[in-house]
């Protein structure tokens, strides 16, 4: 059997997965490239848990010239000063902000580590972050006489952390304008700035005085600095899929061989694209935990519920069928992170969305899910905060299906747990939404929950069809009515040609009519018909 790799699940400095000898995928020709480009300050957004920590500490070791720990690695050759510099690290996500003094006991006391560090005493008003930072940077230039280095690590999280209090996030982006306030004036005593955050920033917001920094989050150069790329999981973490495949039948899991292998990890956790280029990303964080534990499952997602942006999409009336298929003007990524009043600028930063496409005419990018682990989760919790008077339904659901999956019964009597499912939706849900979009979408919504194969609004060349509900052995292609009939939605299927799309697929496919009924609110017909053997 192939080695086992060492994994650094949740290890975020870079001398920890050098010394203890983790799987490090080498980033760092990036530092390089950065630290050695022609500007001096920049900004990168990024997701959460795809690896932006890990790099600053990869930039913080650089620059303290501590050459020992990129020994054969790519800037290792590279690299001929190896100069040491004064670094100052300010990682704004040691602590949570639901509290207005946490912002003192928090970034007062990352700037005081400092102030101690260079025997600065002299603290005329420790609330003065931007003054306390003025004077740090210049003692430090003055005690080394060198330019100094500032890595700043998720400077929205103040902001992230207080979306749902107005007042308190105004007085904390107050503070936290401050503190940023001095980049630009002491831009002579710099070597090197390099901020992060989960969402890029609007410049009328925190960083309004801070207008020249390089932003690198849609740079081609760049795309690959965070995460890993196809290139990188097919050669340097070849062992580690092999390693996967001979244990994926280990511990109950289904036997998969390398290609089928390849396969789950690109459905699961690629799909990420941070530019026009299109490079395909994975999530580093999935994709890792992967490899530790044996199993290809949902890791990325259950870090953190977007509870706020699903209430937001309540709000908005957006449901899961209409974040299949977005298209937004580059103005939209650049929307501030005070005021949220769109969920989609939010939903591409923090990663549920990416870059589809591009429409050069319009100029208008094309966003959707970009995996299959983003889009179950997300289908889950949309699911439960729609359905909260419904919740276990669900798991009635998830039993209906595991026995059509496994043929233990027919797809006619999974439609009547799908009828039985839509009868005990409680009217105050179903009274606000009368129409049969919202029903393709709750359908829709479930059946990703459950993990089905199934897709919405996919294109054809008369138009888009409601569901394609993929199975082992057929492929169902349902189109919802309200207050209309089951042969009207079937004929639809069949006059519009929907199967063709699946000419090419040996398996049969099927055009599946529902109707639902205005008063009773749930299916009271259906009509099954196959249209391709």
């Amino acid at each position: 059997m192939a080695e086992k790799g060492r994994y650094g699940i949740g290890l975020q400095v870079f001398r920890d997965m050098i010394e203890r000898r983790a799987v490090y995928v080498d980033k760092t020709e990036y530092v390089y490239k950065l630290a050695h480009a022609a500007g001096k300050h920049f900004f990168l957004s990024r997701p959460r848990r795809f690896g932006k920590s890990l790099l600053i500490s990869t930039l913080k070791a650089y620059f303290e010239g501590e050459r020992e720990l990129f020994k054969g690695l790519a800037i290792d050759s590279m690299e001929t000063e190896w100069t040491k510099y004064p670094v100052i690290r300010l990682d704004l996500s040691m602590g949570k902000y639901y509290e207005f003094e946490q912002v003192h006991a928090i970034v007062g006391g990352l700037l005081k580590e400092y102030e101690n560090k260079w025997n600065i005493t002299d603290i005329p008003d420790p609330y003065r972050y931007g003054e306390r930072l003025k004077t740090i940077i210049q003692t430090a230039y003055q005690q080394t006489g060198q330019l100094v280095v500032i890595l700043v690590d998720e400077y929205d999280a103040p902001m992230l952390d207080s979306i749902h209090n107005p007042e308190l996030q105004d007085r904390i982006r107050e503070r936290i304008r401050d503190l940023f306030s001095p980049l630009k004036g002491q831009s002579d005593y710099l070597r090197f700035v390099f901020l992060t955050g989960i969402s890029k920033f609007s410049q009328l917001s925190v960083f309004s005085e801070l207008n020249n920094l390089s932003i690198l989050t849609f740079d081609p150069r760049y795309e690959g600095i965070c995460g890993i790329t196809e290139e990188e999981l097919l050669t340097k973490l070849k062992p580690d899929i092999e390693w996967l495949s001979e244990a994926s039948g280990m511990y109950g899991g289904i036997p998969m061989n390398y290609d089928e292998t390849v396969a789950e990890l690109k459905r699961m956790y690629d799909g990420y694209h941070f530019s026009l280029k299109m490079t395909d990303i994975y999530n580093p964080w999935s994709l890792f935990y992967a490899f530790d534990t044996g199993f290809i499952d949902n890791y990325w997602f259950s870090t953190g519920t977007p509870s706020s942006l699903i209430n937001l999409l309540k709000v908005k009336h957006l449901l899961l069928t209409d974040l299949e298929h977005v298209e937004v003007p580059i103005e939209t990524f650049d929307a501030p992170t005070e005021r949220i009043s769109d969920p989609i600028p939010v939903l591409y930063q923090s990663g549920y969305l990416t870059i589809k496409g591009y429409n050069g005419y319009d100029k208008l990018y094309q966003l959707g899910f970009p995996n299959g682990e983003v889009y179950n989760g997300f289908a889950r919790s949309l699911y439960l905060y729609y359905m909260e008077d419904y919740v276990g339904s669900r798991d009635q659901m998830n039993i209906a299906f595991v026995r059509l999956r496994s043929k233990r019964t027919t797809f006619e009597q999974f439609l009547e747990s799908v009828r039985k499912w839509y009868a005990g939706i409680p009217y105050s849900i179903t009274s606000k939404n009368q129409n049969e979009q919202f029903y393709q979408s709750l359908f829709y919504a479930l059946m990703a929950g459950v993990g089905a194969d199934v897709s919405a609004e996919e294109q054809t060349s008369d138009g888009r069809m409601d569901i394609a509900l993929k199975m082992q052995d057929a492929i169902y292609i349902l189109e919802f009515k309200y207050g209309k009939t089951a042969e009207e939605a079937a004929e639809q299927v069949k006059r519009k040609n929907y199967a063709v799309r699946y000419a090419a697929d040996a398996r049969p496919v099927f055009a599946v009519g529902l109707n639902v009924n205005q008063e009773q609110r749930t299916i009271d017909s259906y009509e099954i018909e196959e249209v391709k053997k």
